[in-house]
């Protein structure tokens, strides 16, 4: 179970109320309550706390840490409430026959008053009905299923797909801004919480990546196919063909080497002028 993604999630969901309604009573100094809010949501849950202290009496703390306590008890019971509705029978319906202690069909039939039954139990009751049915392995990796599920519920992680080039780029901000994880990263870049604190240096990042990577038209065409739907990228794909099978041709019986033949060309293809007419950058005209 991690901590410091449910602290987290606390946080969000009740520091902000937590302090704006904190009375002169409960105070131990004088406190600047935004810059105490930020800074808490910078810290990790045990540095959280050690600067909530510093302000906040001991007995409006206790009821502050108190509530977390009870956060992360919900949390943890609607996860495993979840994961029993929709995955117990899934899972006991993918172990096979033979591996079963008792019969099978007994267990999974849809009108199973003994899986209705599971369904309410907590863990280490669950785990204690399963040793009748199942052998210790396959328990284990229903063990093992849960974990990664609650993994996945506490810390809300979702999978991105990006480049390699543009994972090269984050890798370079999460090491300039000495980001634990991609997270962090993430968070430094976007989040409001950080605006204060880190926008020169978010900017000095970024401007300090830009001047390292290298130019890649590859890159700016791979980003810009990824917003297209099938049939446009195969249109852009055949106007790419068709504009390099042009220039082939053009190259191979040009002989003009006065001016800027190279230009003239340009303005004489017709693709070029009719994505020209559709550009708001002048820059080429």
């Amino acid at each position: 179970m991690s901590d410091q993604s449910l602290w987290q999630q606390f946080l969000h969901a009740q520091l902000n109320t937590f302090l704006s309604t904190l009375q002169e009573k409960d105070k131990v100094t004088n406190v600047n309550i935004d810059k105490l809010e930020r800074d808490v949501l910078a810290l990790g849950k045990s540095m959280g706390f050690i600067a909530l202290r510093k302000h906040i009496k001991p007995q409006k703390l206790g009821e502050f840490e108190q509530s977390f306590t009870m956060f992360k008890a919900l949390k943890e019971q609607e996860l495993w409430s979840d994961y029993l509705a929709n995955h117990l029978l899934k899972f006991l319906s993918s172990i096979p026959e033979s591996t079963y202690l008792k019969d099978k069909e007994a267990l999974v039939n849809a009108d199973s008053v003994t899986i209705k039954e599971w369904q309410t139990l907590a863990p280490k009751a669950l785990y204690s009905a399963m040793r009748a049915w199942l052998p210790q392995a396959s328990i284990k990796q229903f063990q093992n299923r849960y974990r990664a599920y609650k993994h996945r519920g506490i810390k809300r992680t979702d999978t991105i797909d990006v480049s390699s080039q543009t994972k090269k780029i984050i890798d370079m901000a999460k090491a300039e801004l000495h980001a634990s994880n991609y997270d962090e990263v993430f968070e430094l870049l976007f989040s409001k919480h950080y605006s204060v604190s880190a926008d020169s240096e978010v900017r000095a990042v970024k401007e300090q990546i830009s001047d390292a990577l290298p130019a890649s038209k590859n890159l700016f065409l791979e980003e810009f196919m990824l917003r297209l739907n099938p049939n446009d990228r195969n249109r852009v794909k055949l106007l790419i063909e068709i504009a390099f099978n042009e220039g082939w041709d053009r190259a191979k019986t040009c002989r003009k080497r006065k001016g800027d033949p190279r230009a003239e060309a340009l303005v004489d293809c017709s693709i070029f002028t009719t994505a020209a007419n559709f550009s708001t950058d002048k820059s080429s005209d």
